[in-house]
This record gives C-alpha cells, structure tokens and sequence, in this order.
C-alpha cells in the first residue's frame, strides 16, 4: 500500500526513492553574487551565519542542480538522487527529481505538493509544524535567525572545493539532526554543500552546482500540470518499498 491518510508528509522525496528526503535544508542555499573581501581568517563562525543569511534573503530567484545522498546506518551504499530546484522568493520553491524516478515537490502559498508523474499521484497538505519548521524550508525561504535557531561554530571537513567556509550548526533546542555542516563559497557567498547528522547516525547530504542568481521565473513553473485521472491524496503519507 503506498498512502495512508493518517500522517502529514514531511519529505519532498519520501516515496520510492527508498529513503527519507527530509525537508530539511538545506539548503538551501543560495546566495548573491556580492564578493567578500575580508580573509577567511578574519571572519568569525557567527559572522559566517551572519552573512549567509543576509544573503539569502537578499536574493529574489535561485536555480541550481543538486546532487542528494542518503547514507542509510542499515545500508552499505549511500541512496541518491540528482535534479534540479527552483526559489522564488518569498514563498515559491520546486524540486524536480529526475534520478532515481520523476516526481516534483512545489512549495508555494504556505502549501506543499508532492507529485509523481509515472503514477499519475498527487499529495498535498497545507504545509503546518513540521513542514514549516524543517531546516530545508526555513534556511532557503530565510524564514529564522541561524543564530538564534543554533549553536555556531568552525568546523572544517573533506571538501573537493577551495576558498570556502565551513561552519557546524548545533541545534539550539530538540530536533532530529545532531548537526549540520555547511560549506559556503567564499566569494559568492554561494551555498555549496549542506550535511546534516541525524540522531539515528544516518546522514543526509545536499551538493549544489551550476546555481544562477536573478532569473527570471514564470508562475508557471510553480504550477502543477496533472492529468484528470491522476489520484490526489489529501493528508497522507507514502509508504516505503520493502
């Protein structure tokens, strides 16, 4: 059975990607172009997070491509999935998975869709606590203080990327990561990669590549074109393949 109407969704790619896509950010994202010319050295993890934020809510439309891995304490090898996402601030975002199958998570008006072409299935849900509280939504809409929400600090790790800042965001109050870890460009104040640590010793990572700033985006990328015998489920969960 795939949906059961007795929870809310809470992940864009909670199907049968085979593991949790928790909305949580990540992301999210995405910045300005403006450049930095103070030293790594010199900036602190609180001015970091600072200038983060500031410059994701200074952007008014992001696209970019991301790659997603799921590392899984159960499982040998890490789930993926790659596509494209789209911002639009103040309340517009869409997540196209191509990889491991269709589907598309549109984010708009305070509400959630979360839509599966090849199955003709769509879900939706006003987007209450949970949704409005993940860490994927709130960083890329700018919708809280980092530093108010977490603890900052320095937290260098492996990266394939030069000139970058990393911090580590600890929860400031109860929550289902231990940690995220952030790797921002120090040049274009442009998000990189987003790690974050469940309690349960899984890991969820977001790469980010290929992102354009300002462009313009249609309201009709923040629609939904579905077919009139598409199943539409209101309030539910999908369940996972064994």
């Amino acid at each position: 059975m795939r949906a059961s109407n007795q929870s809310i969704i809470t992940l864009p790619g909670a199907s049968k990607l085979k593991f949790k896509f928790s909305l949580v950010f990540f992301l999210y994202i995405c910045l300005s172009l403006l450049p930095v010319t103070i030293l790594a050295a010199d900036l602190s993890p609180q001015n970091i997070a600072l200038g983060l934020e500031n410059k994701l809510k200074s952007i008014s439309t992001l696209r970019a491509e991301f790659k997603q891995f799921y590392y899984s304490t159960g499982q040998s090898e890490p789930f993926t999935g790659h596509g494209h996402v789209y911002i639009r601030r103040p309340d517009r975002m869409r997540w196209e998975y191509d990889s491991p199958e269709k589907q598309i998570f549109l984010y708009k008006d305070n509400r959630f869709w979360l839509y599966f072409p090849e199955d003709k299935q769509l879900i939706k849900n006003a987007a209450g606590s949970e949704v409005q509280e993940s860490e994927i939504l709130g960083l890329l809409s700018g919708n809280f203080s980092l530093l108010a929400r977490y603890e900052v600090t320095s937290n260098p790790f492996p990266s394939d990327h030069q000139n970058v800042y990393q911090i580590k965001l600890t929860p400031r109050q109860e929550s289902q990561f231990s940690y995220i870890l952030l790797e921002i460009d120090q040049k274009t104040w442009l998000l990189l990669k987003a790690v974050f640590f469940e309690l349960s010793g899984s890991k969820l990572e977001y790469h980010f590549s290929r992102i354009k700033i300002g462009q313009k985006m249609p309201d009709e990328l923040f629609e939904l074109k579905i077919p009139p015998d598409c199943e539409i489920i209101e309030a539910g969960t999908i369940k996972q393949d064994p």
